[in-house]
């Protein structure tokens, strides 16, 4: 290996780090959906939803010194990578470097079995002096895991602010720009994270979780519940009580990701059931949440918009359709996790689409909308 460059290592956990404080994993009961309606052509293995008594993951506070970091959270001590999460780091680095544009991005590249970074981009790296708090999910674009892990982290600076000089945080999308000043971060406290540029930091405070499994802890169940009820308060409630959480712009272009080929017949059909259709991403973040605050029955196809439901009132029923099982345990994580009677619909991919994940899919109307109607009844 050329001088110039450093062959990365790979850690379960941060060798340089030190633990503030840590929170157990507890065990906790997820319910077996209300409904379970499988309409993808295979069979399904109730084992994907793991159900019933299961150990929540362990959360604990670190703190790093001296460390680099690359991409979302790729955390460099001394060559040896570590992420926040106790799992595969050099998995982790492998799927992001597989994506040629990420892995120029990022400047890790991969030669043979061994994962490279330019010495020079560590020296060049963008120094960040005193002590800042991380607030950056594995999936920087992802609202879901947004909500799920930089709001909890932003909870902890806005009550620790004395132990900080600044937030370090991810916040590109103009709702995550709202949300962190409803939570009352000023532009003044945050360094907005560039996941294309090489930091150091001289001390960095980071969540570390055991596991990426997308539960609610009672803490940030309490969190999204002052939020949800502060926005009600300000803006009053929505009358709007049956929701249909769609994709259709997504669904619309050309190559759709994940796309459901059929949504559009189902947008309508919902409609005529008293549904108000609506694209989250596409609507201000308050809205979003006093939305998803007033209703009572909701249908969502799978994605990030689906993770409003932790600003759910407690026994809302959602009904989750899916293109694939990949997403279900996480998916449902969600929805018991915050006190929801939830349902699962999976639909069939298209065969015809070579993509290796996130194919296009439709959905068997006929054979789904009598469960659909059925679990939005009143009861």
């Amino acid at each position: 290996m050329t001088a110039d460059l450093l062959t990365l290592t790979f850690s379960d956990t941060c060798h340089a780090a030190r633990v503030l404080s840590e929170e157990p994993a507890v065990t906790w009961h997820k319910p077996w959906p209300s409904v379970l309606l499988n309409l993808s052509g295979q069979a399904f293995n109730p084992a994907r939803l793991n159900a019933g008594q299961r150990p929540s993951h362990a959360r604990r506070l670190e703190c790093l010194r001296s460390v680099h970091l690359l991409w979302s959270n790729f955390f460099v001590a001394d060559g040896c990578v570590s992420t926040i999460y106790d799992g595969d780091a050099r998995g982790a680095v492998q799927q992001v470097v597989a994506h040629e544009g990420l892995s120029r991005y990022i400047g890790v590249t991969r030669q043979g079995e061994e994962f490279v970074v330019p010495r020079a981009r560590l020296r060049d790296a963008q120094r960040i002096e005193g002590p800042v708090l991380f607030a950056t999910s594995d999936e920087p674009h992802n609202w879901g895991l947004w909500l799920l892990y930089v709001l909890p982290a932003v909870v902890h600076f806005t009550r620790n602010r004395h132990r900080y000089r600044k937030l370090f945080v991810f916040a590109v999308h103009p709702n995550m720009r709202a949300l962190l000043a409803l939570l009352g971060v000023h532009d003044d406290e945050m360094i907005l994270h560039d996941c294309g540029t090489a930091y150091w930091f001289e001390e960095v405070h980071v969540f570390r979780q055991s596991m990426r499994d997308c539960y609610i802890s009672p803490a940030a169940r309490g969190l999204y519940a002052r939020l949800r009820d502060s926005v009600v308060a300000r803006h009053g409630p929505s009358h709007a009580h049956k929701l249909y959480v769609a994709r259709l712009r997504r669904t619309r272009e050309l190559n759709a990701y994940r796309g459901l080929l059929n949504e559009q017949d189902l947008a309508d059909r919902l409609a005529a059931l008293g549904c108000l259709v609506i694209e989250p991403e596409f609507l201000a973040v308050e809205e979003q949440i006093r939305l998803f605050a007033g209703a009572d029955r909701i249908v969502a196809i799978g994605g990030a918009g689906v993770f409003n439901a932790v600003f759910c009132q407690p026994g809302a029923r959602l009904l989750d359709i899916e293109s694939t099982p990949l997403f279900l345990d996480a998916h449902s994580n969600v929805f018991a996790g915050a006190g929801l009677e939830y349902g699962l619909v999976i639909g069939r991919e298209d065969t015809a689409d070579s993509s290796l994940a996130h194919r296009r899919w439709t959905l068997d109307l006929d054979a789904a909308m009598p469960a659909i109607a059925e679990f939005m009844e009143n009861r």
